[in-house]
């Protein structure tokens, strides 16, 4: 197993609630738009657990899971100061059921994370994942991310096509696509942001390096 916990410390300066805000806003975004209000909400492979620190603090019922001991005590340290409340657990993806009830929870959401496994064990992930929440939301670097050199893990970068190869594979039937926010800063010279990014949202999958899916 990956030592993540001083991964986490040697990138501290993105470890931060104004990192998260800036760069994961889209996809906490989704994930509040489709998360019935003060809902329950579980995030798998938490880390640093700072999306969920958000999503708690913005009242939803938060559960944050990590198979590493060390990486819940970090996560638990992290937020020692703010006035949230998250449900802190260590265990395995690959047999949530046997963890968790059918459908415990509104919405399961993950980021970082299924990249690091193989063709199977994304599949078994993500029936797991399915029978015990309403929805799955996640977020994963795309093939556009290959030549990025700040990568830690064994991450594989997939095409789009193949991740909804995947997500149908472990049973979902509605999948929706979203691009991050982060668009090449070139394009700001030609289209405002605030425009493209309400009027023309779906080209983002053509051009960000991260896809977020929403599976139901």
């Amino acid at each position: 197993m990956e030592d993540w916990v001083n991964y986490f410390e040697r990138t501290h300066d993105k470890r931060n609630l104004f990192f998260y805000s800036k760069n994961y806003s889209r996809f906490i975004e989704i994930i509040i738009e489709n998360t019935p209000q003060k809902g329950r909400i579980l995030e798998i492979g938490c880390g640093s657990a700072l999306i969920s620190l958000l999503l708690a603090d913005l009242g939803f019922k938060v559960t944050s899971l990590d198979i590493n001991k060390k990486v819940i005590m970090y996560a638990k340290n992290k937020i020692i100061l703010n006035n949230v409340t998250i449900n802190f657990v260590v265990g395995n993806m690959f047999v949530l059921s046997k963890i968790f009830k059918v459908k415990s929870f509104d919405t399961i959401c993950h980021s970082g994370v299924l990249e690091h496994f193989s063709d199977e064990e994304i599949i078994l992930a993500l029936r797991e994942q399915r029978k015990i929440a309403q929805k799955v939301i996640f977020k994963i670097p795309n093939n556009r991310n290959k030549l990025t050199t700040t990568h830690f893990g064994n991450e594989r970068f997939l095409s789009n096509s193949k991740w909804i190869d995947l997500i149908k594979e472990a049973g979902f039937n509605s999948i929706n696509i979203f691009g991050n926010s982060n668009l090449p800063k070139c394009l700001y010279l030609f289209i405002p942001y605030v425009f493209f990014y309400k009027r023309f949202s779906f080209w983002m999958k053509w051009f960000s390096k991260n896809t977020i899916f929403l599976c139901k």
